[in-house]
């Protein structure tokens, strides 16, 4: 069963676990780890123990390996590391013929069984010495080189000088699983550097096991396996009843796939030690020798102390890379982060760090989506296509491809694109960064055509074989972009989480933004809605009151003239005196009809008469007004007015109006009050000229401020609430503002007017 020919289309699910024979560079038993019972035995006993395997199959442990040793045994630690290596115990188990025998035993628990191979112990003579040499060269030459590629040729060379194999290579593999030799140490004239082997080469199940054991020898690959039998008298294959699982079995026996694999070579003897980082295997060591050669267990646990140290020192050194290669990336997206937070956008800042960006990926290209808005950099396809089989692949907001014309169902994407990396940018995906990477040809220099044999078979039947060449044989491979390794994959992550942040952060200000300028405008038209409401009930009472006043007012005007008529029927003369003061009553009488009229006029429609005015004339007259209608006491008056104030286009009854209101509010605030003055000031601050009301009454009280200018708010104890109101409507036609500020010890309003321009007059 062993030596007959294997189907290889099954060869990745090959049980070769199960195998059910050993090499015979040792022997093995296995036991019921309940009964300690021996259960399995290699039909090679004899040679190890002094007795034919039938005799053992079924005895206790204790009897074979004395009741000491079993305990001794049995006290180790027997599960398997992950992964697992030689841990050999030297054992003295007693023979038939009284004299102990010395062997090594390598003991490990599979299963409900503890499986122990054997083989004899070398002799120690010189190995003590060679093996501290060895430890040196591991801890003074492995730790120098600051590369990959260099500790990987070291460490082949240190590895053949120490196994005296006559070639060995390390291989690294690919994403795709497939092999490259990297380093090569060997004797013979032909090399194997820089070839490479398909993943079909090594199937699955043997890389598991590679996973599994460090550590795996061919002392002879033509040699005659050793089969397991059962208590039942049969081979403890995949195909018993009762087979033995031998994952981490050392002395394993070569499955005929891998028989042909290695006399396709022209391999007679090899072992192999695996690299591996982060649980992942890594690589392999291959140590080939063209005739068969077995090393001491005690050289092959060196071998595996080396390997080890390997794969250390390579873990080290890829992190190493990758570490540099991320402080990049995070200090292009500390820079980023930074100017965002100073209120730059993201479209502006990627466009000033895209050399960063691309750079750091290896890229010549990206496209950068907005909201509807794409920014070309660089080298990008020739046109518009749908990027959607990209996001369909996309992991944690990362998506790789180096073959995108494949992906995206074209021919040519133009500019030499191949590869593109994709990072989403919002959580609903409609913004997004893609990095270009343009093609990249290569010639792969396989050892031998990557494919498998069809072999026909006498029945007619064909079967696969192992690849029966390994000449040089080369492949041209186009039409993709370099390969987006692990660390470029941190990169992006790195990238991506700042940019994303980013967006995130600019969305959440143009959210906030719009909904203020909604806000806003939906203020502005309620304001309108107010202003409109209210000029309309302003305009109706403004209409009322002048109806009202003119009717007394002409009254007044009437009742002069005829008083001063009826004087002179009666033949009274009026002294001048008083017919001037009959004159006054009915100018002002007149005047404040005029003054009515107006008003109503800009309150129901905002009219105003321009002409040309003495701002300070007007100043005084508003106070003289608001003194002459004021029953308090006459404050102290003070006129600041500055000399450099020009003519000013204005209406001056509206404007003595608004000077009138605010005296008059400044007068009523002071009463009682210890100090009483009224400061008038003007002052030029063109194009506008400044004047300000300052009194020290009782101030405005807090909660009336933000109402101080609306209407029907009164900011005295008397009166309707209009006076501010219709200051405000009076200044602000005139093109100015007015606003109330505290000054310490009262109030003070100030309005602005537009100095008229002298090329106006």
């Amino acid at each position: 069963m062993l030596n007959s020919p294997v189907d290889l289309s099954a060869c990745d699910t090959e049980p070769i676990h199960m195998i059910g024979a050993i090499q015979p560079i040792g022997c093995l038993i296995a036991v019921d780890a309940g009964s300690l019972t021996i259960e399995y035995a290699s039909t090679n006993t004899r040679a190890y123990f002094g007795r034919d395997y039938p005799s053992l199959l079924g005895l206790p442990l204790a009897e074979l390996l004395g009741a000491d040793g079993c305990e001794a045994l049995l006290a180790r630690r027997l599960a398997p590391t992950a992964p697992d290596l030689l841990r050999p115990a030297l054992l003295q188990i007693p023979s038939v013929d009284g004299e102990p025998v010395e062997l090594e035993c390598f003991p490990h628990r599979c299963g409900d069984w503890l499986v122990l191979e054997f083989v004899h112990p070398e002799s120690r003579s010189g190995s003590v010495w060679d093996d501290e040499v060895l430890r040196q060269r591991v801890i003074s030459e492995l730790i120098i080189p600051d590369t990959l590629e260099d500790l990987a040729q070291v460490g082949a060379q240190i590895l053949r000088e120490a196994t005296g194999f006559d070639r060995v290579m390390i291989y690294r593999f690919a994403a795709d699983q497939h092999g490259e030799v990297i380093a090569e140490s060997t004797v013979r004239p032909d090399s194997f550097l820089g070839l490479h082997y398909p993943a079909s080469d090594i199937p699955d199940p043997a890389r598991r096991h590679f996973v599994r054991n460090v550590i795996r020898v061919i002392a002879d690959i033509n040699a005659e396996p050793v089969p397991i039998m059962t208590r039942g008298g049969t081979v403890a294959d995949a195909g018993s009843q009762a087979p033995l699982d031998l994952t981490y079995s050392k002395l394993r026996a070569v499955a005929p796939v891998h028989v042909e694999y290695l006399n396709n070579m022209g391999v007679a003897g090899s072992v192999s030690i695996s690299l591996i980082s982060e649980n992942k295997l890594w690589g392999l060591v291959a140590c080939h020798n063209y005739s068969p050669l077995e090393l001491s267990w005690s050289r092959l646990r060196a071998c595996e102390l080396i390997g080890g140290t390997i794969s250390a020192l390579l873990h080290s050194l890829e992190n190493t890379s990758q570490l540099r290669a991320s402080i990049c990336a995070e200090k292009t997206a500390f820079a980023i982060e930074s100017e965002a937070r100073s209120g730059q956008p993201l479209r502006e800042t990627i466009e000033a760090h895209a050399d960063d960006l691309l750079n750091q990926l290896g890229a010549q290209g990206m496209l950068l989506k907005l909201a509807d808005e794409v920014l070309a950099i660089g080298k990008v396809p020739v046109g518009n296509f749908n990027y959607a089989p990209l996001a369909a692949r996309m992991s944690s907001g990362i998506a790789t491809c180096d073959q995108l014309h494949e992906l995206l169902g074209v021919d040519n994407l133009g500019n030499d694109i191949a590869g593109a990396a994709m990072m989403e940018l919002s959580e609903d995906r409609s913004d997004w960064l893609i990095l270009f990477r343009e093609a990249f040809s290569e010639t792969i220099r396989w050892a031998g055509k990557p494919e498998k044999i069809e072999i026909r078979k006498e029945d007619g039947s064909t079967r696969l074989s192992p690849r029966g060449s390994f000449a040089l044989w080369l492949e041209e491979r186009r039409g993709h972009s370099q390969p987006f390794t692990e660390t470029d994959g941190e990169i992006l992550r790195i990238t991506r989480r700042a940019l994303f942040a980013i967006n995130s952060l600019d969305r959440e200000r143009a959210a906030t933004a719009a909904m203020r300028r909604a806000e806003a405008e939906e203020a502005r038209l309620r304001l309108m809605l107010m202003d409109a409401a209210q000029d309309r009930s302003m305009g109706e009472l403004a209409s009322a009151l002048a109806h009202e006043l003119n009717q007394p007012l002409s009254a007044v005007s009437n009742y002069v003239n005829a008083s001063r008529q009826e004087l002179r029927n009666h033949g009274i003369a009026v002294p001048d005196h008083i017919g001037g003061l009959m004159e006054s009553a009915v100018s002002e009488s007149a005047r404040a009809a005029d003054l009515v009229r107006r008003l109503r006029n800009f309150i129901g429609q905002r009219e105003i008469t321009v002409e040309r005015v003495d701002l300070k004339a007007v100043v005084r007259q508003g106070v003289e007004l608001a003194l002459a209608a004021s029953n308090e006491p006459r404050p102290e008056i003070v006129f600041d007015f500055a000399d450099d104030i020009p003519p000013l286009s204005a209406d001056p009854v509206q404007i003595v109006q608004v000077i009138l209101n605010l005296a008059r509010n400044s007068i009523t605030a002071m009463a009682g009050r210890k100090i009483r003055r009224l400061t008038l000031s003007i002052r030029n601050a063109s194009p506008m000229a400044e004047i300000s009301i300052c009194d020290t009454g009782t101030g405005v009280p807090q909660e009336m401020e933000d109402t101080l200018f609306e209407p029907f708010h009164n900011s005295t104890t008397s009166g309707m609430g209009l006076g501010l109101s219709l200051c405000r409507s009076i200044v602000e036609a005139h093109g100015g503002r007015i606003w109330m500020q505290e000054n310490g010890e009262g109030a003070t309003f100030v309005f602005t007017l537009r100095i008229t321009d002298p090329d106006d007059a």
